[in-house]
């Protein structure tokens, strides 16, 4: 597949009509949460992004040039960890596997720090066990580790400059 051309990165709520494409995502992405007899609705998590767009929780998409959704990442006050991190917590960062590879991601994460400050937030922190490489390039600082139903993730953390 042709790398596609990122056009921008928007809010959830300035362009919803992917929300069943991205929630799709998600239960592909997460089928131990979001899936058949996952605890967690995709569509709700999504919807409650949608409610207040000066808080948390905030969802953000990649766009191509034709406005079809390339990826997303949300920025939420809960995720593993949070309860010993409290603040903005990056999650949810899903770019479809055929376009991996082509910068989307690294975007993301970069517009989510961007987000988290216009918000307030000095800090924020996440939790992976695939996504280390991007945040790790983007010299967040790996400071815990937390176990899960899915195993041990690491916790990740950056300061961000308050706009």
């Amino acid at each position: 597949m042709t790398a596609p051309a990122l056009a921008g990165i928007l809010h959830l709520s300035d362009l919803p009509q992917p929300l069943d494409q991205i929630s799709d995502w998600y239960q592909a992405g997460w089928p131990h949460w979001y899936g058949p007899g996952g605890t967690g609705d995709a569509r709700q998590d999504l919807k409650a992004c949608l409610e207040a767009p000066d808080t948390l929780p905030q969802c953000l998409v990649a766009v191509d040039r034709a406005s079809t959704p390339v990826g997303t990442v949300s920025l939420r006050s809960t995720s593993p960890g949070s309860n010993l991190y409290p603040g903005a917590w990056l999650t949810a960062l899903l770019v479809p596997e055929d376009l991996r590879r082509n910068s989307i991601g690294t975007a993301l994460v970069a517009a989510a720090e961007n987000e988290a400050a216009q918000l307030g937030f000095d800090r924020i922190h996440a939790t992976t066990g695939s996504a280390m490489t991007i945040l790790k390039n983007r010299r967040w600082e790996q400071v815990d580790q937390v176990e899960t139903a899915s195993g041990k993730l690491a916790i990740f953390r950056k300061d961000v400059p308050a706009r």
